[in-house]
């Protein structure tokens, strides 16, 4: 449980947790384009863990900042009064240059957040999943603001990593998918 400061949850992943995993697995696996594919593990991992924002981070080629930045639950009018994209600063960048899980209670008290660009909805909780495609990081997954309004479990953790697990393997078929149709 990295970040939060109390004690280990003993809550564990009931039937119901672990059948939206399921679907969320088959879901996107059953996709073959990538730009699709990305999309739906995002809007999968908001579900699972109840979230309501996620975007997930691609790595750039050097594997230090962000070259893409899906959105979930932010609509195109408010991505645009926004403005860029994240590069992998701050908090994110936290995550890409140590790429284990990190769940905040409250990402305002990370020493690393560098702070959001105007316009930007406020967040607070905060949860991040790396994503392995054949033994690399491909990217990260970020969730905010349990829609609960509580914080983020050792299960929604579990089942965060559990769906970007799948995300690497539907994301290598995906690309081994688009060098076979060039």
């Amino acid at each position: 449980m990295t970040g939060l400061e109390s004690s280990r949850t003993t809550e564990h992943v009931g039937p119901r947790s672990l059948r939206q995993l399921l679907d969320a697995v088959l879901t996107i696996g059953s996709e073959l384009e990538l730009v699709s594919v990305l999309k739906r593990i995002v809007e999968a991992a908001v579900e699972l863990a109840g979230a309501r924002y996620g975007a997930l981070g691609v790595l750039d080629e050097n594997r230090t900042g962000l070259s893409e930045f899906i959105t979930v639950g932010i609509d195109a009018d408010a991505q645009r009064a926004i403005g860029a994209l994240p590069k992998g600063l701050g908090l994110l960048g936290a995550l890409i240059t140590n790429a284990q899980p990190l769940r905040l209670a409250d990402l305002r008290e990370h020493p690393g957040r560098s702070g959001f660009p105007p316009n930007h909805p406020p967040m607070t909780s905060f949860l991040g999943v790396p994503i392995r495609a054949r033994h690399e990081v491909f990217g990260n997954l970020y969730l905010t603001d349990k829609v609960t309004g509580e914080v983020f479990t050792d299960v929604d953790e579990e089942l965060v990593m559990g769906l970007a697990a799948a995300a690497g393997v539907a994301i290598d078929n995906a690309r081994l998918f688009e060098q076979v149709r060039r």
